[in-house]
């Protein structure tokens, strides 16, 4: 995890799972922004590990790694991911209380491997938070990493068995990092 996946190899899939997994990432990006976490939760593998690296900075040339492989913002598994999204609806999740205001933008979404079971999709994304009735507003940049688990004959769609963010910020000027942002 060190430094930045390149996906210089792509795998080509045909337009029908192309267009599958672009609409799968728009929809998990819509209950995102609408904090249907609880919905979202149920997109997510039992085995899913959710990272985000801290960045380094260094210095051109270096031969530090780009991403920590020790130090993240966050790296939760199911049970922790499930532990906050009850938290954030509760009535007295101070860091999200009044609600923020959250829209996605998802762009350059590519599948870099793929097998009978699994997609690995690599995509771009913006995220805009503002919240409470001020100017003040977040502008989130990264590039995901994302497993897809393919349905099962009895599946209606994908779930998320793996994610890694890559954040574009080597420090973050926002108040939190709450789910709905990655």
């Amino acid at each position: 995890m060190s430094s930045l996946p390149v996906s210089k190899d792509e795998t080509p899939v045909d337009v029908e799972t192309q267009h599958s997994v672009e609409q799968f990432l728009y929809r998990e990006a819509d209950l995102l922004d609408e904090f249907a976490l609880e919905e979202w939760l149920r997109l997510l593998d039992d085995d899913i590990l959710l990272e985000v690296p801290i960045r380094v900075a260094r210095h051109p040339g270096s031969e530090r790694p780009e991403f920590s492989d020790e130090t993240n913002y966050l790296r939760e598994d199911y049970e922790m991911i499930r532990e906050r999204v009850g938290r954030l609806e509760k009535e007295y999740a101070w860091s999200e209380n009044p609600r923020s205001r959250i829209r996605h933008v998802i762009g350059n979404v590519r599948v870099i491997e793929s097998t009978e079971t699994e997609l690995t999709v690599a995509n771009n994304q913006h995220v805009f938070r503002s919240y409470g009735d001020t100017a003040d507003h977040d502008l989130l940049s990264a590039k995901r990493h994302t497993v897809l688990r393919r349905p099962d004959t009895n599946g209606d769609g994908f779930s998320i068995g793996h994610r890694t963010v890559y954040l574009d910020h080597t420090i973050l000027n926002t108040k939190n990092l709450t789910l709905p942002l990655l």
